[in-house]
């Protein structure tokens, strides 16, 4: 049973009115504040429950934002360290969710477990750093100017192949969700994605495999690249990954069916795109003016 007590501290924690809490609830303001003053003596179950559901995920927002902001300071302070932010986030939430507790936070299964649901990425509202692999956060670091070029004119020389070969495929590069199906836990943002099956797209993004998917390595993310997001895609059913690698200046693809067979090239190879049968070639250097 729920402590009516417990839950005013846990509101007042917050800062949240009786109002906004009645909204986010969907309940009559006066329905919520006679519970919080005490006029209401035995409310109901299913009424206590709701206001605990609100004050639970509000609590789970605030610390996705103080993990960020962790996060965002350590790479900050150190920029040519290759962070693994999946194991960062274990120590993170390991060592902060006790101390969270016992300030008044009712703390949460899925931060405890480790396994965030994307119900709760939606509330963050429409950021593009934000990425949820399998219920562990990736913090995309803004990228760079050099980042940005290449992720342009690479979506602009895919897409003018796909016209001119009058292609059912789609090409994406401004930062679409993808989602997978019978998965709650992931909702990742590639940096290029082209997608031959229009039924797999919908208003909030992709949901299935799409048939190519590039990522352009960046300090706070090549660990993600190379192996979480690799094993990700894959798995799923990705025709071909591409990693590029700026600071290696190498490419790294993988097609779907030789899931342990990588190939490597430099920027100045020229490369074949396997989904095309290899009649559309890029060579990377092109690309990076």
């Amino acid at each position: 049973m729920f402590d009516i007590e417990k839950l005013k501290e846990r509101k007042k924690k917050l800062k949240l009115t009786t109002a906004q809490l009645a909204e986010k609830a969907e309940l009559p303001v006066s329905t919520v504040s006679k519970i919080m003053t005490g006029e209401t003596k035995n409310p109901s179950y299913a009424t206590i429950e709701k206001i605990a559901d609100v004050l639970n995920h509000e609590e789970m927002v605030r610390r996705v934002y103080a993990y960020f902001q962790a996060l965002q300071e350590y790479i900050n302070k150190n920029p040519q360290k290759t962070v693994d932010q999946i194991e960062f986030g274990k120590k993170y939430f390991k060592e902060n969710i006790t101390s969270m507790d016992n300030d008044g936070y009712e703390g949460n299964l899925a931060l405890a477990q480790q396994r965030i649901p994307i119900e709760y990425i939606h509330q963050l509202g429409e950021d593009k750093q934000i990425e949820l692999l399998d219920g562990h956060l990736i913090y995309n670091e803004a990228p760079n100017v050099r980042h940005q070029i290449l992720v342009q004119n690479l979506g602009k020389a895919i897409d003018a192949y796909i016209s001119a070969n009058n292609g059912k495929c789609r090409m994406f590069n401004v930062g679409i969700n993808l989602y997978f199906e019978d998965d709650d836990n992931t909702l990742l943002i590639p940096d290029i994605v082209v997608l031959c099956d229009e039924s797999k797209l919908g208003e909030s993004g992709i949901t299935g495999a799409p048939d190519w998917i590039i990522e352009v390595v960046s300090p706070s993310t090549r660990r993600a690249d190379y192996n979480n997001k690799m094993h990700k895609y894959m798995c799923q059913g990705v025709k071909e990954y591409w990693i590029i690698d700026p600071e290696k200046e190498r490419v790294t693809t993988y097609i779907q069916g030789e899931p342990m067979l990588a190939y490597v090239y430099a920027f100045e190879d020229v490369i074949p795109v396997g989904i095309y049968g290899g009649q559309l070639e890029i060579r990377i250097k092109d690309y990076i003016k």
